[in-house]
């Protein structure tokens, strides 16, 4: 049984992983575009105070909203179920800890590993706690 659990963490790791750095580049994409959008409304004489607002927003949801969608689907693709607490600890994390440290701050390699080490232990850890907590015939609630 606990074979089980390591090879659901490890999957939990993998999607964590993968589903950190897309967003991590989705979310630096988005704010180059966004800068971008905010020196063209600049130029064509419109208020500073303004300029690229709205792409800033749309950027942030995105960026915001991404990770906890990746991490669901790939562990989805996984054949993974039940993990909603790893998809809500994962958004949390994103959202608090990790996003503001690599975006937009052009982090060094090691903060890269380090961010994206918690990112993917805590969403592993979570994804773990909650197969502990389940059984494993679904049949067995009824």
């Amino acid at each position: 049984m606990a074979m089980g659990y390591l090879i659901q963490a490890a999957k939990a790791v993998a999607a964590s992983a993968a589903a950190t750095l897309g967003g991590w580049r989705l979310f630096e994409s988005l704010y180059v575009w966004a800068d971008h959008a905010a020196d063209a409304e600049v130029d064509s004489g419109q208020s500073e105070w303004f300029a690229g607002s709205t792409q800033y927003l749309i950027a942030n949801a995105a960026g915001w909203v991404f990770v906890p969608i990746a991490v669901w689907g790939f562990l989805r693709l996984m054949r993974l179920r039940g993990n909603h607490l790893a998809v809500i600890v994962s958004a949390f994390v994103w959202v608090i800890f990790t996003a503001p440290r690599l975006v937009g701050s052009h982090p060094s390699p090691g903060t890269v590993v380090v961010w994206v080490a918690v990112q993917t232990a805590v969403t592993a850890a979570a994804s773990a706690v909650q197969s502990a907590g389940l059984p494993a015939d679904p049949k067995a609630m009824r």
